[in-house]
């Protein structure tokens, strides 16, 4: 190859020297064809030096090719190095087991289900058993969330096995039948917590692992009840993962033992909003909820499906029954928190009355909020309280009318707990409410 690039840089001299030869003219043309002479001289002896044999001839199409040839090579080399680096970037470590359900193949005893009320989210009684079997839940409730008969959530748990979570009513027969934990691993699920309702199983998410300083340990990914077998050294670490709704989490854990139970909290629900209709005369409506940022709608009264379709009498009544249309909703928490209010739990009741009269609710509206919420707020402690109004609620939770309201207000309160009952929050603006011909109004809350 070098030879060949010899003869060529010859060539191209012989080349270069002729085109001179060709542009001199004048009385200087003698000394310069002698000085070529002598340089073509140069030239011939130099390429008699260089001897090629048969073999070493290259064709101009060999040539290129052998030189296209090293020019694959170096780039496949480059190519293999880059691919080579990014793969220690793009992936991630999998430190998940593969292991069948299945293979794990034990009995529980000493069975505690802790039976909660779905609706109230209260604990009514824990029932233990003493190993796997069915058992028929009559757990009495003074007030059952839908009003009649009452509706469970219930936490199974055993030593050993991974916690279940099951539904039922009053009078259901449920099968206890739980799954021991792999020995020598990481066992773990993960659910996501309301406050109210019960929880949902964290299914087939891809879960991210760093250690406290942000370097990534490894992923796995939970099954279809939200259950994990990892294989990982016990200490601190943050999850990162990414729910439902497309929230994104960075939850720390702790392990110090075989089993890694989570109930995390979701990032927001709007609890309890209540939409009050008031047109000026009997009218057929159609009613959706949209969450244009993610969401969903948890529960509702009457049931919402893919909408409300209802009948609304001027003085408020829907459906010859209802007072109000009640929704639960799980969306993200976009809303403002710098502005506000700290109120100390025995002043409550007289904050909420005055403040939600300040923004245009009245009567029952405001009796209704006081009957759920003040029962519902802790003694002895205070809250910061953040309104949230039509500009920051719709951009979350979208209702939309088949007959638009000719006046609408939307209040939300986002109430969190806070450790000092002293004023350190700017003061919202309220802006008066005038009720103007069908008019609706909604209240709800989302607890921090």
């Amino acid at each position: 190859m070098k030879k060949i690039l010899l003869i060529s840089a010859l060539i191209s001299s012989l080349f270069l020297f002729s085109c001179g030869n060709d542009v001199t003219t004048g009385d200087d043309s003698d000394a310069v064809a002698t000085q070529d002479e002598a340089t073509d001289e140069k030239i011939a002896d130099d390429l008699s030096d260089v001897v090629l044999t048969e073999s070493e001839v290259l064709t101009e199409s060999e040539a290129t090719d052998e030189t296209t040839d090293e020019i694959d090579d170096e780039s496949t080399d480059v190519t293999s190095d880059e691919t080579n680096d990014n793969d220690g970037v793009d992936q991630c470590k999998n430190i998940e087991i593969e292991l069948s359900w299945n293979d794990l193949d034990a009995v529980a005893e000493d069975i505690s289900l802790e039976v909660y009320s779905n609706g109230w989210g209260t604990l009514l009684d824990t029932l233990s058993m003493e190993t796997e079997d069915s058992i028929k839940l009559e757990v009495d409730e003074d007030d059952p969330y839908n009003g009649e008969t009452p509706s469970y959530f219930i936490y199974e748990t055993a030593e050993g096995f991974f916690t279940d979570i099951i539904y039922a009513e009053y009078g259901d027969t449920i099968d206890v039948d739980l799954v021991p934990l792999a020995p020598g691993y990481i066992n773990g699920v993960i659910f996501m917590v309301q406050n109210y309702f019960g929880p949902s199983r964290l299914v087939g998410t891809d879960v991210e692992v760093t250690d406290r300083n942000g370097k990534t340990v490894g992923c796995f990914s939970t099954e279809e009840l939200g259950r994990f077998i990892i294989d990982i050294p016990n200490g601190d670490y943050v999850f990162h993962f990414e729910d439902m709704d497309g929230l994104i989490y960075a939850y720390s854990v702790k392990i110090d033992s075989n089993y890694l139970e989570l109930r995390v909290q979701a990032e927001a629900q709007d609890a309890k909003p209540n939409i009050y209709l008031y047109p000026q005369e009997t009218i057929e409506l159609d009613v959706t909820l949209d969450f244009p940022i993610g969401g969903f709608v948890t529960t509702s009264i009457p049931e919402y499906g893919t909408g409300w379709n209802i009948t609304v009498e001027s003085d408020g009544t829907i459906d010859g029954k209802y007072g109000y249309l009640f929704y639960e909703s799980q969306n993200p928490d976009v809303f403002q928190y710098s502005k506000g209010w700290t109120v100390k739990s025995d002043s409550l009741e007289k904050f909420f009355r005055e403040n939600m009269a300040d923004y245009g609710f009245e009567g029952r509206e405001i009796e209704d909020f006081i009957e759920w919420w003040i029962p519902r707020l802790k003694d002895d402690s205070c809250y910061d309280i953040f309104p949230q109004t039509t500009k920051e609620i719709d951009p979350v939770v979208k209702i939309n009318f088949s007959i638009n309201p000719d006046s609408f207000q939307r209040l939300y309160y986002a109430i969190k707990e806070y450790e000092k009952c002293n004023d350190h929050l700017a003061k919202p603006a309220i802006k008066p409410f005038e009720r103007v011909g069908f008019s609706a109004l909604e209240w709800g809350v989302v607890l921090r």
